[in-house]
């Protein structure tokens, strides 16, 4: 084998073949002869090391004997301690915050405000009620008291902002929920839907809640409420907001014409039922007509900004 591989370092140096480790190595990979290492092992040849243990051939020792300990004393790491886990600040708007059932308009973001909100009774039922009125030191104008439509709740007039854009401009804005309805579910109603109810039910809501001269808004549904108590000469309707109610059929031409309670008739130009309650409404002596362009049954939810508007104009005219 000695003579083979004299050949093929000749064969080298003359730039005519490839280098012998290469040869061997593909000899090796098909099984047909030994590595150079092994050759140079058998014949007592230095073993010199490949790219893997280059760096222990460079420094002069022998392959496979691990690496003397450098000199000097070793370096010394202090010992782990407690993992620290860092929060970020946002990390901190992650706890849950709530509000009480009362509070002030600096915990909800709203300046110069209180909001309140539970339960009345009321001919021996029991409704729910929210109210927002001026901050403390404030004093209260008129009261405004919105009702609803049947597919709706005192939480609508919340939602909308209405309760609180009353309150800003000085009024003490209570909305209730209409026996049967939303949080006063378990209230029995005191007529059936589509019949006119006493008008002592909307009496006793403004006795329970202290609310003195008031302002009725009344959309849809709530007309069976509110109109017996507008054409009741003994209430103390200072101003009626009809929302395209239903039952206006109900009241005959004499009972209209002796109402003297200022009137805003609000209604959507898209609401059937809106023209058709306004072309009884327009009875009454003193009103006003709000039409709101574009919008639907309720109308206010459609045009927000110009309902809330015409309602201001309109409990600003009654001051």
């Amino acid at each position: 084998m000695l003579p083979q591989r004299s050949l093929l370092l000749n064969r080298v140096a003359e730039g005519l073949g490839p280098a012998p480790s290469s040869v061997l190595g593909a000899r090796a990979a098909k099984g047909l002869g030994e590595t150079e290492a092994a050759v140079r092992k058998k014949k007592g040849l230095e073993v010199r090391a490949g790219p893997a243990t280059g760096l222990a051939a460079a420094r002069g020792r022998p392959v496979g004997r691990p690496a003397p300990p450098p000199a000097g004393p070793r370096p010394s790491f202090p010992a782990p301690g407690p993992i620290r886990r860092r929060h970020s600040p946002a990390s901190y708007l992650r706890v849950p915050s709530q509000l009480p059932r009362r509070f002030t308009s600096a915990a909800a973001g709203m300046a110069g405000v209180e909001q309140r909100e539970g339960t009345i009774q009321v001919q021996d039922q029991s409704l729910f009620f929210r109210e927002v009125a001026p901050g403390s030191g404030q004093a209260a104008g008129l009261s405004v008291l919105l009702l609803h439509g049947i597919r709706f709740s005192s939480e609508t007039w919340q939602t909308l902002g209405t309760l609180h854009r009353l309150a800003q401009a000085g009024y003490r804005a209570v909305a209730i929920d209409l026996p049967g309805l939303g949080r006063s579910k378990e209230a029995a109603a005191p007529a059936p839907i589509g019949e006119l109810a006493p008008s002592s039910f909307l009496a006793a809501v403004g006795d329970a809640l202290d609310l003195g001269p008031l302002v009725v808004v009344s959309p849809s549904l709530s007309g069976m409420y509110s109109l017996p108590f507008l054409t009741d000469p003994g209430s103390q309707l200072q101003g009626y907001v009809p929302v395209a109610p239903i039952c206006t059929d109900r009241i005959n031409a004499v009972d209209y014409a002796s109402v003297k309670t200022p009137a805003l008739i609000v209604y959507g130009d898209r609401d059937p039922m809106g023209q058709t309650s306004f072309e009884h409404l327009k009875q009454l002596p003193n009103h006003r007509v709000l039409v709101l362009e574009g919008a639907g049954h309720p109308c206010y939810l459609d045009k927000p900004e110009e309902w809330h508007k015409g309602l201001l104009d309109f409990l600003q005219g009654l001051a």
